[in-house]
């Protein structure tokens, strides 16, 4: 047997958040009830609904009369569903569902059932308060008590049940924000949020000679000593300094790692080169290879022979 819309009861439940029955709405006399217009899985799903509704079971009546929504897009389920939330104290998501099933509804909703829903979200209207969320960055997630919200920009406010909500905003590369807003009924909110970005930093320390530079990255940082923060990752390390060998050496840091490198150039050796020719080939020795024996009293070798004149023999030369 059908049942029409309650009426002036569903105002008052409303308000007094005592329970109600479900209702199986039709929109005109004429119309089929939803046990006969729901077919194959809505309808098992609508027959399940009303079976958890009728034992009080308002979650899992409310799962079902959703899943033959999504089945079917009868918008009279949106009523249904309406009262399970209801009866649940989430009157957020009552007003939402009750707003949703007047514009789907239409033309199609009587007059007065129309009165009905209106006296219910004027009832609800001290229960909810709204959230305008200001974020400094579009494209973060934004999850209300656990349950995403959306993304930023939000299309509108933010419709919350009175009392205190937690907020997180989360973006990539940058650090997830939390707020805790009391919501007043009937009011609006601001909430203003700066996301800060993720900085992947090190502190990396250099410490040589006074005159010496030092070069990270290809770039001088200044002479004797470096102190500051660079990002993570690899870098190059070039310290010089004019007589002395240059230290070159790569690095990689983590965040938040701090490195100290303690370096201490070593002096360069300079002499003259001296060209020596050996079978034909021209050879370069430095002052620290042939110094010692240029320097050094050594035995008169006897000329060669004519025919080895190509070669030069070093055997009496030999270093001590």
């Amino acid at each position: 047997m059908r049942r029409r819309l309650v009426r002036a009861s569903l105002a008052l439940s409303l308000a007094t958040a005592a329970p109600f029955a479900a209702a199986q709405t039709a929109a005109t006399a004429s119309e089929r009830p939803l046990d006969d217009a729901l077919q194959g899985a809505a309808r098992d799903a609508y027959a399940s609904a009303k079976i958890l509704f009728n034992n009080s079971d308002f979650e899992g009546a409310a799962t079902k009369y959703a899943q033959a929504y999504d089945l079917s897009k009868d918008a009279r389920l949106l009523f249904n569903l309406a009262i399970c939330e209801k009866n649940l104290r989430h009157y957020a998501r009552t007003q939402g569902l009750l707003q949703q099933y007047e514009r789907d509804m239409g033309a199609h909703l009587p007059a007065d059932d129309r009165a009905t829903v209106d006296a219910a979200l004027a009832a609800i209207k001290s229960l909810v308060g709204s959230v305008k969320l200001e974020v400094n960055e579009a494209g973060a997630s934004v999850s209300v008590d656990g349950q995403p919200a959306g993304g930023t920009p939000l299309a509108a406010p933010l419709v919350l049940d009175l009392g205190r909500h937690a907020l997180i905003i989360k973006k990539e590369g940058f650090a997830a924000a939390d707020q805790t807003v009391d919501v007043a009924g009937g009011n609006e909110t601001t909430v203003a949020i700066t996301l800060a970005a993720v900085v992947h930093a090190a502190h990396l320390v250099v410490v040589a000679e006074p005159d010496a530079i030092v070069t990270i990255d290809g770039k001088p940082e200044g002479k004797g000593r470096f102190d500051g923060r660079v990002a993570t990752g690899a870098h190059s390390v070039l310290v010089t300094e004019p007589d002395r060998t240059p230290y070159r050496t790569e690095i990689d840091l983590k965040d938040d790692e701090t490195r100290t490198l303690s370096v201490t150039l070593e002096s360069e050796k300079h002499g003259a080169v001296w060209p020596w020719i050996v079978g034909g080939a021209v050879l370069a020795a430095g002052a620290a290879v042939g110094g010692d024996f240029l320097f050094r009293s050594q035995p008169q070798a006897a000329p060669p022979p004519p025919d080895q004149l190509g070669s030069l023999q070093l055997s009496g030369w030999m270093a001590r």
